[in-house]
């Protein structure tokens, strides 16, 4: 059906290419016989193919399927690989391998958080009549899930408690076992399910192929990897962050986790996972632990051994006087904030790494009248401190020259983004959605704007120059007339962006094709239907939005109904249609928005033909992605383009003369210049890179709320520890830090402060209180 299709766009421009050098006689007899031998081709293919999988259909031997195992199993062993270079990297950033590591323990949840059943068969997987262990550290996590006969285990923990850094801890010692080994552990995030919307299985498919591109690979039978994986039960599925699902999904969340029949893992904090259990019930077949508060003699032993002589002195003023002043308020506050490994490893970071910070400021009661301000002191200066121009951070970010209170900016205007979005990815591609949807039509069309009055005027210097004939003024005004058709068809692309955005969708997605010879099976045919229609649609409309409004301002403007360029463009397609009036523009209108259409459906099955998933055996990065959508965007911008142009070149040409008159020369030139640029344009702002070039690079940077280099900030801030890598898309390190930075951005207002903020001590707050309040 695709070749078909394809065979029949080409064998419209052949008939556009006849009409014009045959002039219209006997076009038909050349479209016929040409169109004949096409679809000869075409069909002869399709048997040969067909023939072929059938032959390969029936000769198939237990030898292919013995052969589509090892594929399995190589690319499980990949997958293994990938997965746990990303979690010793996330221990390596939480220093959980550190000598003096902290000592997390954890209990065996209370049962109105565990389903009855494990209640009375939860014993060892041995066969033993042992019950479950009822507590545990972290090194003994491995041998608590292994006792699991289900393989399904719930981890309960209040906020920083750590639980995604159990999961990965758990994730290693998974890799560390040889038995383990049949099932290859994954973290999934899932703060992006939606549970009302997709079932478990195909949005773990979805990521899996998002977050590593070889998984979209296909087997003998055309079912992607990522699938084959998980029904041949190889993915053994971490789900970190259950309490991050919107609150109204999580009794179908719940329901869909008991209907998932394999084991898995699942991370929640206590509140929302009882509240969920309450309305429905627990996980099924799932054991649970809940992870305890630190103890205080942990607390300090860790702090003082990764500290200098001083400064393990200061640490033990400070526990002395926690110790014996149990009942001070600043001894509840101090030892209530350091029962959490989070704000234990913020602590390290601000008083163990940075010189001037004493510990011994944390006693102040003026300061830190409550917990809540204490706790937000921790998540200030930690920022403070990551951002120290005197901080050592990788080569990757060794060019970054902003402040403290140049990135709390920023990155609060991304927090912000992200809280507003109900989201934790942050993702350079909805990097737009932090501009309200009218803000960015009007951008779009202004930009547009601009880049149609540059376009009108090259158009109309470059297709005088070429044709001979003299360039003055008149060329000059008239170029810069486009201006308002840039306008529309900015307007036009910006409406169709949020009109994809408002059904349901996510808007403008990059894509994840590699160009080139593709050695994978075509996708599915519905899926590459669905897709040409898509583009169909889209370039039809836009080009009808444009064409219309433009064609009519250019009628009122010209004040002839019967303009004979508007004519003549019509009859360039269609001589056969005599009308006149503002019929005429409208004719025009619908004419050049077939024409990009058809022109969008077409480039667009030569991407999926002459492309394939990218097959590199690792993780897939966000800027991994950004480069595939670029090079993808870039061939169908200049493919589109290009068949516009020719088009208008070859048949409005014909319409003024013969070739290569000047007249000829000129007018095809002209408009094969205007709308072969406006397709181009359209198909660019309507790619999630030229979203990302239009408000990443240029918009947002110009109101000040992102820098002029995000990608560079970004890396830089994953780099410092403020941000972490979640497959394919940056996540703050803790929603915790997340919504420190969201109350500090809406509290201090959207302007970047114009001194960064100084370091704070206890003179500097006597110094505050002895000034005069300031409103």
């Amino acid at each position: 059906m695709l070749l078909l299709l394809i065979a029949a766009i080409v064998t419209l421009l052949l008939w556009v290419g006849l009409t014009v050098f045959n002039n219209g006689m006997d076009a038909g007899n050349h479209v016929a016989g040409i169109a004949s031998a096409i679809f000869a081709a075409t069909a002869l293919y399709l048997q040969v193919r067909s023939s072929q999988s059938q032959s390969q259909s029936q000769s198939q031997t237990r030898p292919d399927a013995t052969d589509t195992d090892i594929r399995v199993e190589s690319t499980a062993r990949v997958l293994a690989l990938r997965v746990q270079e990303i979690s010793q990297q996330e221990e390596r950033n939480w220093r959980i391998g550190d000598p003096w590591a902290l000592r997390v323990r954890w209990r065996t949840a209370s049962d109105d958080v565990v389903d009855h059943w494990e209640n009375i068969q939860a014993f060892t997987a041995d066969g033993g009549d042992r019950p479950l262990p009822l507590t545990g550290d972290l090194p003994g996590v491995h041998s608590l899930y292994q006792s699991v006969p289900t393989g399904r285990l719930v981890i309960i923990g209040r906020a920083g408690a750590g639980k995604t850094v159990l999961a990965h801890r758990l994730i290693l010692e998974c890799f560390n076992h040889p038995g383990d080994s049949l099932r290859v552990p994954v973290l999934f995030s899932l703060g992006s399910w939606d549970p009302s919307r997709t079932g478990l299985h195909d949005w773990l498919a979805d990521r899996l192929i998002g977050d590593y591109a070889f998984l979209e690979g296909v087997d003998s039978t055309g079912t992607p990897l990522a699938r084959v994986l998980l029904e041949s039960g190889r993915i053994l599925p971490v789900l970190d962050g259950f309490d991050e699902i919107q609150q109204h999904h999580h009794g179908a969340a719940i329901s869909e986790l008991s209907r998932f029949d394999g084991p898995l893992i699942l991370t929640t904090r206590p509140d929302e996972y009882a509240a969920a259990v309450s309305a429905t019930r627990a996980l099924s077949r799932a054991a649970a632990i809940e992870l305890e508060d630190l103890a205080l003699d942990d607390v300090q032993r860790y702090l003082q051994a990764v500290s200098g002589k001083t400064r393990t002195a200061q640490w033990e003023s400070v526990f002395s006087h926690v110790r014996t002043r149990p009942d001070d308020v600043v001894s509840r506050n101090l030892a209530a904030a350091l029962s959490t490994p989070l704000l234990v490893m913020l602590t390290r970071t601000i008083y163990n790494e940075t010189p001037h910070q004493n510990p011994t400021d944390l006693l102040d009661g003026g300061r830190f009248p409550t917990q809540d301000a204490l706790e937000e002191h921790l998540f200030s200066a930690y920022l403070t401190a990551l951002y120290d121009p005197r901080r050592t951070v990788r080569s990757g970010a060794g060019k970054a020259t902003w402040t403290d209170h140049q990135a709390r900016h920023w990155l609060g205007h991304l927090a912000d983004h992200l809280a507003r979005l109900n989201t934790q990815d942050l993702t350079w591609w909805r990097l737009d959605a932090t501009l309200r949807r009218r803000t960015r039509v009007l951008v779009t069309g202004l930009v547009a704007m601009l880049v149609g009055g540059i376009v009108g005027v090259l158009s109309y210097v470059v297709a005088n120059q070429l044709s001979g004939a003299p360039v003055g003024g008149a060329q000059f005004r008239e170029g810069l007339l486009e201006m308002g058709t840039g306008l529309v068809a900015g307007l036009a692309a910006g409406l169709l962006n949020e009109t994809r955005t408002r059904r349901g969708g996510t808007g403008r997605n990059p894509e994840r094709l590699r160009l080139g010879p593709s050695r994978h099976p075509l996708p599915a045919r519905s899926r590459v239907l669905r897709g040409i229609g898509v583009e169909l649609v889209i370039g039809l409309s836009a080009a009808l939005l444009f064409s219309l409004a433009s064609w009519l301002i250019w009628g009122v403007a010209d004040d002839d109904p019967s303009n004979s360029s508007a004519r003549n463009f019509v009859w360039a397609f269609a001589p056969w249609l005599h009308i006149t009036g503002t019929a005429i523009y409208v004719a025009a209108g619908l004419i050049l928005g077939f024409l990009v259409g058809i022109s969008y459906a077409f480039v667009n099955a030569v991407v999926y033909v002459f492309s394939g998933p990218n097959d590199r055996n690792s993780a897939v990065s966000p800027w991994d992605l950004l480069s595939m959508d670029r090079g993808v965007t870039l061939f169908r911008v200049g493919m589109v383009g290009f068949a516009v142009l020719l088009m208008n070149f070859v048949l409005v040409g014909n319409q003024y003369g013969d070739f290569p008159s000047a007249a000829f020369l000129r007018q095809g030139l002209l408009y094969g210049l205007l709308y072969g640029s406006f397709a181009a344009l359209t198909r660019l702002v309507l790619s999630a890179w030229g979203g990302w070039l239009l408000f990443a690079r240029l918009w947002l940077p110009l109101c000040g709320r992102l820098p002029w280099r995000p990608k560079l900030f970004l890396d830089d801030a994953y780099d410092r520890g403020v941000l972490r890598q979640s497959g394919a898309v940056y996540q703050f390190r803790h929603v915790r830090l997340r919504d420190h930075l969201v109350d500090q951005h809406r509290t201090e207002g959207r302007g970047v402060p114009e001194e960064p903020a100084a370091p704070r001590t206890a003179n500097d707050h006597v110094a505050e209180q002895e000034a005069p309040e300031q409103v």
